[in-house]
């Protein structure tokens, strides 16, 4: 069908259109001072032909009768105007303001750009079209100052957006998220293509609307609508393959054997392995596949004097780099405003049906491929699964044993293509969101909304273990037999069970119930917006259900418990949710003089249901802007460079209920181990609440923020940006403390206490320029400078560990004065060349000749805790991006980057390393051989304590999008068709030597973030697409 279509697109462009032409002359001025405008563009619409003005502004253009011309000049508003019978046609260009005019959505409202005094940054529909993705924030990474975003290559996978930096150790990262004024806990489930623009709230001037739900910023989404007009039809389509980008190279067997023996030789062990081994095995080469992308969105949008209607369907389909990992969404999109009483009253309907299926493998593949042995094989010629065996008497890796040999076993974490082959998971979930609303014009400026907002979630998770197999995979002397007879002699034990199966199903519901007033009035020169309401939210209601059995039949379509055995219990689990409710009251004061001297007020009232007391539950976030418009001050109102100059500043709070107490809702009965405390205003328990009491009081953390920006726009509006400076303190930010030895309590409890400081500047700088009719270029750059500190600690509050690996190391710990998640562990002093160095210095217990040697900090000869380091955290200090467009004729091209730094990555693939597991190469290449063969890189032979040895620079710049389009010749009736081919990150650029330095994780920053363990790789995507529009 793809193929056909294209055909079809191809042979319209070489239809040509016959008219009768004829000579047009005109001129073209400015409306401002009629002064002509000389180089003004005119060119025929949907065509190449043009031409430019003379020095007086006139021109001369031969057009088709059915044709029009479009007038366009840097800095003023393009004009097209149809041919008809005319013969002059001269124009009057407007100033272009467009930019200053744009809409911004500011909560319960909408602001001009030029009108605002907070920190807010707007994306719009065709920057976020540009990067094809499956959410929308994929495609704006490096495009807003101040918002760090972290993807994932993973299919299905969420990015992370972090709003001016994190403030709290553990209420979360998240920014609130709302959809056409309907709170969400993220955009997943929206189509890119069915988004108009995405707003970011920065600063506490601009979120105290939002108040408690606020304190990590909020992303407006604001989707597409129908417009008066006939119906419009449009198609877009791209289809891609995919492969890993930064791939590393591992030790092959050669290689391999030399470490092996080494180090056993190190440990004074003499199982050393044999050169000619049966198998090499490029454990990555054999785990991964190309994957592929799909994406296919057809809308139809138009209105009427009575209905504006949106529809849309958007498919999205992705295979992963891993065989058997596949990810599906569809998004029905349906939009409709009905206007009555001659636009006095619009009823407004947004909804979207979401239904995804998911079949994920285990990341753990990754760690295991890059660990297990490359003698090993992936099947043994018999066809059973290699694993890490090996006969201790010819040192060959097999299985196979003769007479008066022996078979041992390298360290393994298994065979990688099993687990994959093993993993029988299914995901499904449907989500139904949107909102119904009604505003009312109840007089001239007065408007009153009442908007209900809901949002259902289903969740049903399938998992098939085949544990026979699994067993007898394990080890190829394994048999059938065997596993049956130690089925039969534990009859009740699930150990020997053929396989299991488990169901788990989740359904919540969320709505929200917003009523608010909005009076917009001028009086003379004195400008009013005032915005009054109230809201209520409820979210958290559902359920969790789970089921498991044994020994079901072996094939798919009968996995069902009712079909498992009898002869072992089945278990059966039924959670529900406790809700957790939100009651707030709001008011908004937008004051103007000549829209040149501004003033904004707001405050919130904020009660939450998980607090106890009164004093806890209520809560008031105030704010306050500024903003002077220096542009139309007489010393440069008649200024040619000037266009627009703003400075803005801003005081506000705001509080993050996401306190860790209740980050798990669950609540059985009161016998429940589960003690999650939630209370309502009266200080009872809330229905379904398990007994207990923080052993602190608890409230939300508190975030006041100072801030300040500078908005411009030069030399004809070509060079516009913002620059912008913040302050925010979290003041009480919660931890989770341990007891002293004389405290009451006996297990870690949460309090208020520590106070955590982000303070930076962001930059955006866009030049924009329309050379001609034939090209025109965009070039934009954002930079973000954030500095995270712990500024104060409670007493004896300090020193919380985190960080935790597999091997028991221990690499965080908070601390006054460093930034959160801060890294701490060894400093590495070289290499310890020979026994005769470990002896007569400060050495750790069981050092040896080509251990890492470690920095005695305090002098006191010995080598413990005391002397471990802070080295700086896993956050970035700084993020940029770099945006290039340009267009020339029906040529287009877009060229996208990003980069973030100032951050350490702990590489924990390298320290965790076993005796027996493969190593990069260049850690091969690079080790300690012996005396004085280096002083920088352990032997074979290595202790694997937490040391900023593994510790690497996080600084990478990444290419994440070139796009290079053509636009076809218009035909009759295809208003717009566009063809393209598109590269997606091909270009990483890092001194990082493991797999990505962008880590993806839970963002907890005392758990593992930071720390790449199993992260999902980057991937590079090449891909073409189509664009038409009917």
């Amino acid at each position: 069908m793809k193929t056909n279509l294209l055909a079809m697109l191809f042979l319209f462009t070489g239809l040509t259109l016959f008219a009768q032409e004829k000579t047009v002359t005109g001129t073209v001025s400015s409306a401002d001072d009629g002064l002509p405008l000389p180089g003004a563009n005119v060119s025929v619409q949907g065509t190449n032909q043009g031409t430019t003005t003379d020095f007086d502004g006139k021109y001369e253009i031969v057009v088709a009768t059915g044709e029009t011309l479009v007038f366009s000049y840097v800095g003023f508003q393009t004009q097209e105007i149809p041919v008809e019978n005319q013969e002059t046609i001269s124009v009057s260009l407007q100033a272009d303001t467009e930019s200053l005019s744009e809409v911004v959505v500011i909560g319960y409202g909408t602001a001009e750009k030029q009108d605002l005094t907070g920190a807010i940054s707007s994306i719009k529909a065709e920057d976020i079209v540009k990067q094809p993705a499956l959410t929308a924030t994929q495609a704006i990474q490096g495009k807003v100052p101040g918002v760090n975003i972290i993807n994932s290559d993973a299919p299905g996978a969420t990015p992370t957006v972090t709003i001016r930096g994190l403030g709290t150790a553990l209420g979360g990262r998240d920014p609130f998220y709302v959809v056409d004024g309907t709170p969400v806990p993220d955009i997943k489930n929206i189509s890119p293509s069915n988004i108009e623009s995405i707003d970011f709230l920065k600063d506490a001037s601009s979120l105290s609307i939002y108040g408690v739900r606020a304190a990590n910023g909020a992303v407006i989404v604001t989707t597409k609508s129908g417009k008066k007009g006939k119906p419009k039809f449009s198609f877009n389509s791209y289809y891609g393959v995919k492969d890993i980008l930064n791939q590393v190279e591992m030790a092959n067997a050669s290689q391999y054997v030399n470490y092996y023996n080494e180090e056993t030789a190190a440990i004074g062990e003499e199982n050393f392995l044999n050169q000619n081994q049966p198998y090499d095995t490029d454990w990555y080469d054999e785990l991964l596949q190309l994957g592929s992308i799909n994406n296919n969105v057809f809308s139809v949008s138009g209105g009427s004097d009575y209905v504006d209607y949106f529809f849309s369907y958007d498919f999205f389909e992705e295979n992963g780099i891993l065989e058997g990992q596949k990810y599906q969404r569809s998004v029905i999109t349906s939009n409709n405003t009905f206007k009555l009483f001659d636009d006095r009253l619009k009823i407004k309907q947004n909804l979207s049906i979401t239904p995804t299926k998911d079949n994920p493998k285990p990341f753990s593949a990754f760690n295991s491929a890059y660990r297990q042995a490359p003698v090993i094989p992936v099947y043994y010629p018999n066809g059973r699964y290699g694993q890490s065996f090996y006969n201790e008497t010819t040192g060959e890796a097999t299985y196979i044993a003769g007479e008066g040999e022996s078979i041992g076993r390298l360290t393994s974490h298994g065979n990688p293509v099993a687990q994959v082959d093993f993993t029988n998971e299914y995901i499904k979930t449907l989500t139904l969101q949107g909102n119904v609303s009604a505003e009312l014009e109840i007089m001239d400026g007065l408007t009153f909304t009442s908007r209900l907002g809901m949002r259902k979630f289903y969740r049903k998770q399938r998992v098939y273990v085949p544990s026979k197999e699994s067993w007898i995979a394990g080890d190829p002397t394994r048999t059938a037999e065997q596993f049956e007879e130690n089925k039969l002699q534990n009859p009740d034990s699930p150990q020997w069970v053929n396989n299991s199966l488990s169901f788990s199903r989740i359904e919540n519901f969320k709505y929200n119930w917003d009523n608010f007033l909005n009076y917009k009035k001028s009086f003379g020169n004195h400008n009013f917006d005032v915005t009054l309401g109230g809201s209520k939210e409820e979210l958290g209601v559902g359920e969790f259900n789970y089921d498991q059995a044994y020994d079901v039949p072996s094939k798919e379509q009968y996995w069902s418990i009712k079909h498992a055995s009898d002869a072992y219990e089945k278990q059966t689990n039924q959670y529900y949710y406790t809700p957790v409710r939100y009651l707030s009251y709001f008011t908004r004061l937008q004051y103007n003089f000549d829209r040149k001297y501004y003033v904004t007020g707001t405050i919130r009232r904020d009660g939450a249901s998980v607090f106890k007391s009164n004093e806890e539950y209520i809560g008031y976030f105030p704010s306050v802007g500024l903003g002077w418009t220096l542009s139309k001050e007489s010393f440069l109102e008649d200024s040619s460079f000037v266009n627009f100059l703003k400075l803005r500043g801003s005081y506000g709070e705001l509080g993050n209920p996401n306190v860790p107490f209740n980050s798990t809702q669950i609540i059985t009965d009161p016998a429940s181990a589960n003690q999650n405390y939630v209370f309502g205003p009266d200080q009872a328990l809330i229905f379904g609440a398990s007994i207990g009491s923080p052993a602190q009081p608890i409230s939300w953390e508190r975030v006041n923020e100072w801030s300040a920006g500078l908005d411009y726009e030069l030399i004809d509006s070509r060079l516009s940006g913002s620059f912008d400076w913040y302050r925010k303190t979290t003041t009480n930010t919660i931890l989770s403390v341990q007891p002293l030895l004389n405290s009451p309590y006996e297990q870690n409890y949460y309090d208020h206490g520590a106070e955590v400081v982000n303070k930076g500047v962001e930059v955006g700088i866009n030049w924009s320029d329309h050379v001609n009719d034939d090209f025109s270029y965009n070039i934009g750059v954002t930079y973000n400078y954030n500095h995270n500190e712990i500024t104060e600690i409670k007493n004896n509050y300090d020193g919380q560990l985190g960080g935790s690996l597999s091997n028991g190391e221990i690499t965080k710990r908070l601390a006054e004065g460093e930034p959160l998640g801060s890294w701490w562990m060894f400093e590495t002093d070289g290499v310890w060349q020979n026994q005769e160095e470990i002896d007569n210095n400060a050495s750790i217990g069981g050092a040896l000749p080509g251990h890492l040697r470690y920095k005695d900090q305090n002098e006191d000869g010995v080598i413990d805790d005391r002397d471990k380091k802070y080295f700086g955290s896993y956050i970035p200090t700084y993020n940029f991006g770099i945006n290039i467009g340009m267009n020339y004729k029906q040529f287009d091209l877009t060229v996208s980057g990003y980069g973030a730094g100032g951050n350490k990555i702990y590489n924990g693939l390298k320290s965790t390393r076993l005796g027996g597991e493969n190593v990069p190469v260049d850690v091969y290449e690079s080790r300690w051989t012996g005396p004085g063969s280096t002083n920088s890189n352990p032997g074979a032979n290595r202790d694997s304590r937490a040391s900023n040895y593994y510790l690497e620079n996080g600084d990478y710049f990444r290419i994440n999008n070139i796009t290079i389009g053509y636009t076809l010749p218009k035909v009759d009736f295809i208003a717009n068709a566009r063809i393209y081919i598109s590269a997606q990150n091909p270009f990483l650029f890092t001194d990082y030597s493991g797999f990505t330095p962008e880590l993806n994780s839970d963002g907890a920053p005392y758990g593992t973030t930071g720390i790449e363990l199993s992260a999902y790789p980057n991937t590079r995507t090449i891909l073409m697409g189509l664009n038409l529009e009917l």
